[in-house]
């Protein structure tokens, strides 16, 4: 059977945990294209649990998912499936927009499709309004309008109109009319109360219909000349919707090929591939969203500066600064940048973004490259105000190039971004991410060459310190501070920094995984 006559989501024996508990026992059923179909259960039932796996980022223990004639999860169909989530999943510090256009540059869609689905979302006038600014509804109309994006084939939607008022419940769903098909009857939609009250049935004219009791057609006018009135567009006769909570809509398609799930299918997809429109859209995304978070800005550029200061200033009759200056220049920005990265990318991970994301064409490189390159360029200007205030303010004696500490500091600050990207992955709050620091960072500056030369140490420890980045870059920037060693073994402590770089990049990138319990 051709992908275009399959049925638009076929399971058959699907069973799936949350967690360490089942909620999905042998569940079978068929959704024909063309047509709105609901979820209707109490709290646990697995509602979430299948529609995740439609989407295929749950991980399920056996049975077929065959979507739009294709394994759930297939790199094929993350453009031609629409999600939301539970909860909306959109950025709060980004504008409308903006939070648009972003996931319009992962999907690939036209440049004018933000504007239309703003449009049909009613979001026009708080398109430039950060969507942390928003009520509960128009959140959730934020994330209806990032699911639109590129008129996918297929809708699914986890709540869609919670948060929303009863006269914009029926919207979401009611404005998308069922398709008919040769043989059945239009499938039945039962928009009903967050809390499982049936809603009053809407009039046939409710689209119309004015809340503040004007004339409909004066009404009509005022918003056509405003141009403030939006309808989701209706869908091509082949698409469908899967959502909660409407009433479900029986079809009864014939046979449909179908093969058994690969639950690793999603990863093994074009693993190593990275699309640079979508990396540099992350990177410009994430940049974006510091922009708009000026504390973030002053702990990044200010913070590190202002504690290398203090330094100085506490051995400042003495000629101990020039001795550990270079190490405060590797140590704070190091610190920062690792608590920074790996608080954005766990809350990344947390809020439900990262979910979706994975459901689009985005590459775990995509992600995890597009976040090391943002902060990467922060990395570069933190730096640059470190090392300038360390020189030119402080007084640091630099016997060697300044451009080359310059480079081992940029290089240091990365090594802090990779490795909170790497501590993020095995972290589910951030009291956890704080945790990590005794295990990733105490050690290396213990025994990183500031308290004690690192000749000095016990052999065990110097064995140890010896594999520890942070203590090749104390020894670099030491190095140039002293132009005690050439530019070669400059280059060598270089490639070793960029070596475990590189590394928690892959480490980070195995982490991510698209299918979750």
């Amino acid at each position: 059977m051709s992908h275009l006559s399959a049925p638009a989501v076929h399971v058959t024996d699907l069973f799936a945990r949350r967690g360490r508990h089942p909620v999905l026992h042998g569940l079978s059923l068929t959704v024909p294209r063309g047509l709105v179909v609901g979820l209707i259960g109490p709290s646990g039932c697995g509602k979430t649990t299948l529609m995740r796996a439609i989407v295929g980022v749950q991980l399920v223990q056996s049975g077929e998912v065959i979507v739009l004639g294709r394994p759930a999860g297939s790199v094929s169909l993350r453009n031609r499936v629409g999600y939301v989530t539970q909860d909306a999943s959109v950025y709060d510090d980004l504008t409308v927009r903006q939070n648009l256009k972003y996931f319009r540059a992962v999907i690939g869609a036209p440049a004018d499709d933000v504007d239309r689905v703003i449009d049909a979302t009613d979001l026009g006038r708080y398109a430039g309004q950060l969507v942390g600014s928003l009520s509960g509804g128009q959140r959730s109309r934020v994330s209806l309008a990032g699911a639109l994006l590129g008129s996918p084939e297929l809708l699914v939607l986890d709540e869609p109109t919670v948060g929303l008022d009863p006269v914009l419940r029926v919207e979401p769903v009611g404005a998308v009319p069922p398709a008919r098909r040769r043989g059945h009857e239009p499938a039945r939609v039962e928009p009903r109360h967050g809390r499982g009250r049936p809603l009053r049935p809407a009039p046939s004219d409710a689209g119309r219909r004015d809340p503040r009791g004007r004339h409909p057609g004066r009404a009509a006018r005022l918003d056509r000349d405003r141009g403030r009135r939006g309808r989701v567009p209706e869908p091509d006769p082949a698409a469908s919707v899967v959502g909660r909570p409407v009433a479900p809509g029986h079809g009864g398609p014939g046979p449909v090929e179908t093969g058994p799930v690969d639950r690793c299918r999603a990863d093994r997809d074009r693993r190593c591939a990275v699309n640079p429109r979508r990396t540099l859209a992350t990177a410009g995304r994430v940049l974006t969203q510091i922009r708009h978070d000026p504390r973030t800005i002053v702990l990044l550029l200010v913070v590190p500066s202002l504690l290398i200061g203090l330094v100085a200033w506490i051995f400042s009759d003495t000629p101990v600064f020039d001795t550990i200056g270079p190490a405060m220049i590797a140590l704070f920005p190091f610190i920062v940048m690792f608590l920074v990265t790996s608080i954005t990318t766990l809350r990344e991970r947390r809020t439900g973004t990262l979910e979706r994301l994975l459901s689009m064409p985005l590459g775990k490189g995509d992600f995890i490259l597009g976040y090391t390159l943002a902060f990467g360029l922060l990395a570069v200007l933190q730096s640059a105000v470190a090392v300038g205030y360390a020189v030119w303010v402080c007084g640091l004696t630099i016997a060697g190039s300044v451009w080359l500490l310059l480079a081992v500091a940029v290089a240091d600050a990365v090594l802090g971004t990779t490795f909170g990207l790497l501590a993020s992955a095995f972290a589910r709050t951030e009291f956890q991410v704080v945790q990590f620091m005794p295990a990733l960072v105490f050690p290396q500056i213990l025994l990183g060459g500031i308290f004690l030369p690192r000749e000095q140490l016990p052999d065990a420890l110097r064995i140890i310190s010896d594999w520890l980045p942070l203590s090749h870059a104390i020894d670099a920037l030491q190095a140039v501070a002293s132009n005690s060693q050439d530019t070669a073994y400059i280059g060598g402590e270089l490639l070793i920094i960029g070596a475990w770089i590189v590394g928690a990049v892959v480490l980070g990138s195995i982490t991510l995984r698209r299918r979750t319990p």
